[in-house]
């Protein structure tokens, strides 16, 4: 198999446009709240997800340390899975994943976001400093990740998903196969990262403050 963290010469040339990328953030400033109805209404091949707790995840790195799924909190984390035998289903996905970090990595999100993609295998890092190429414990281990976090999908579907975590280390939303158009993920990503990890203080809870 090739090496997919790197785009392939027939893909090579697409990159978003910098117009693409400056209306990010006037996307992130109109949904709110609402960001996982308008991307469903957006994106076909993104699902909703009720936020709830990300299961516990560790993984070895290239360097061979452990690293744990909840080491990452603070950050958004763009989760997917490189299973042995899933082939060009697994490859288009990554490789759309690969144009997303690139355009994300040309903004200021590029420190506040962390892909991951976890393999039965030993992987290399890919180019992206932010894009974690690893091993799972042990292949039963990975597909047990992977049932877990695909609990919450009402779609019965088969194709590779990528999961996205919230800076609270919550699910919250699916993108499903590789139909789905690298610029909306990017924006999906981009509303996340404007999103208070911590919830917003009262005005009776900021009054009491002032006076303690």
């Amino acid at each position: 198999m090739t090496t997919i963290f790197s785009l392939s010469a027939r893909f090579g040339a697409f990159l978003l446009s910098a117009s693409q990328i400056a209306a990010v953030p006037a996307f992130a400033d109109h949904p709110g709240e609402n960001l996982n109805q308008v991307m469903a209404a957006k994106e076909a091949s993104f699902e909703p997800i009720t936020p709830r707790d990300a299961p516990e995840l560790v993984w070895q790195g290239a360097s061979g340390d452990l690293v744990s799924l909840s080491t990452l909190k603070g950050k958004v984390v763009v989760l997917s899975f490189l299973p042995n035998g899933c082939g060009s289903p697994c490859e288009a996905q990554q490789e759309k994943l690969g144009q997303t970090i690139s355009a994300l990595n040309s903004s200021a999100m590029r420190e506040m976001v962390v892909f991951v993609t976890l393999s039965d295998d030993p992987q290399t890092d890919p180019r992206e400093q932010n894009w974690m190429s690893a091993q799972g414990p042990d292949a039963e281990s990975l597909v047990d990740a992977s049932i877990a976090l695909a609990a919450p999908s009402d779609r019965p579907s088969t194709s590779p998903q990528v999961h996205l975590l919230n800076r609270k280390g919550q699910q919250v939303g699916i993108f499903h196969g590789a139909d789905f158009e690298p610029l909306n993920l990017l924006l999906y990503i981009n509303g996340l990262t404007n999103a208070h990890p911590h919830e917003e203080p009262s005005i009776l809870q900021r009054v009491i403050g002032w006076f303690s």
